[in-house]
């Protein structure tokens, strides 16, 4: 796994310091705890939470790597704050206020693609988007995956692309679904959104198809 790195990204302050060299190592090591995880895991698992467990380890990953930690509360945000932070309140976890949140996406495909656990799916890929619980999320470390084509029987899942904006507002989020019932509340970034995190691409997968693909998606271009 080799990655394009931005020669214009120097580094995130949001409290603490995120260098590109940081980056490069959690995903190094995300890498190779995703390929440790038995197939059969990816198989019976849907790909919500298999973004959910390439967020939460890469999220591990960074917080070592950057001297930080983990939002110690579920539903804290951002997900990786100072380790000043560590004795704060229920209350203040809740909108810490400095940090960093993380969000996976495996993207969108062509509608009725039948690709399984394990199948590659970026050349089937129409769009690219993150989702937030709110749409007060104004800095925002997005993580792009797949299942990227390898030596063995099975393909498994990588972080592909590193996108990253610190000046989202409201109006770069959509509308607020699952307010009723029990569904889970959720926002989906809008065009505006997405071509603020294209232009601020961090690392990509240096692969032709993938870096072509993003670049159309996010409408952004590597120089």
């Amino acid at each position: 796994m080799t990655y394009l790195l931005n020669n214009g990204f120097h580094q995130i302050s949001c409290g603490f310091q995120v260098n590109a060299e940081h980056i490069l190592t959690s995903l190094e090591e995300t890498s190779k705890i995703l390929t440790i995880l038995p197939s059969t895991l990816y198989k019976s698992i849907d790909y919500k939470t298999t973004s959910s467990i390439i967020g939460a380890i890469f999220c591990h990953n960074l917080a070592n790597a950057t001297g930080t930690i983990v939002n110690p509360i579920e539903k804290g945000h951002p997900d990786l704050i100072p380790k000043s932070g560590e004795n704060a309140s229920e209350e203040q976890l809740r909108n810490y206020p400095y940090g960093i949140e993380i969000k996976c996406t495996i993207g969108n495909i062509k509608k009725g693609t039948n690709l399984r656990a394990g199948a590659i799916r970026i050349n089937d890929l129409i769009g690219i988007t993150w989702q937030a619980h709110h749409q007060e999320v104004r800095n925002l470390l997005g993580l792009i995956w797949d299942f990227v084509q390898e030596n063995g029987s099975f393909n498994y899942p990588k972080i592909t692309g590193v996108f990253y904006c610190d000046n989202l507002v409201d109006n770069d989020w959509g509308a607020i679904s699952g307010t009723s019932g029990r569904n889970t509340k959720v926002t989906s970034l809008k065009a505006s959104g997405k071509l603020k995190m294209g232009q601020g691409w961090i690392a990509l997968l240096n692969h032709p198809k993938y870096i072509d693909t993003y670049q159309k998606l996010l409408k952004f271009q590597v120089r």
